[in-house]
């Protein structure tokens, strides 16, 4: 039996990071939240606003650590940079999350005519939507790493001056 150590790796760090970018969300939507509170945000755009780049920053970060390799970090501006597409990604999501779910429930009122209560809360739909787009880019691009050209990417150290130039020869 051959043990495949990428696909368990990827499975993992899925079945890790989708949960963590949820959480995360949930996170940066109440510090969003008091935010607003403290800051004496007075309309409705503005709160959404903030509650949506609050759950993406956060399920950003979630899905950032998901993508992250033990055996191979990259360095520090990288992650930075990564993490601010994939907290702006998610933003996206939470606003595209709260889109969805402002649809599904003016189904649900209209099938329900106001008399029972929502299926989701449309706070749900937000962390929904920052979580999931962030992750399923993040999931694709594992995947195509591992499975690609990922298996001929080197993890080693590499010499560094005048030893690294013998090596290369």
């Amino acid at each position: 039996m051959v043990w495949r150590k990428p696909g368990i790796s990827v499975l993992f760090r899925t079945l890790f990071g989708l949960p963590l970018a949820g959480v995360l969300g949930v996170i940066g939507m109440a510090i969003a939240s008091a935010m607003a509170v403290f800051f004496g945000v007075s309309g409705l755009n503005a709160l959404l606003t903030l509650l949506m780049i609050g759950a993406g920053i956060g399920a950003g970060i979630g899905a950032g650590v998901m993508m992250l390799r033990i055996d191979a970090i990259p360095h520090w501006t990288i992650l930075l940079a990564v993490g601010l597409v994939l907290s702006a990604v998610g933003a996206g999501g939470g606003w595209a999350g709260f889109q969805i779910g402002d649809w599904i429930s003016a189904i649900e009122d209209a099938n329900c005519v106001g008399v029972c209560g929502y299926f989701l809360r449309p706070r749900t739909y937000i962390v929904l939507g920052a979580a999931l787009v962030p992750n399923c880019i993040v999931l694709v691009f594992n995947i195509s790493y591992e499975g690609g050209f990922g298996r001929w990417a080197s993890s080693k150290p590499r010499a560094v001056g005048p030893a690294g130039e013998a090596q290369r020869r």
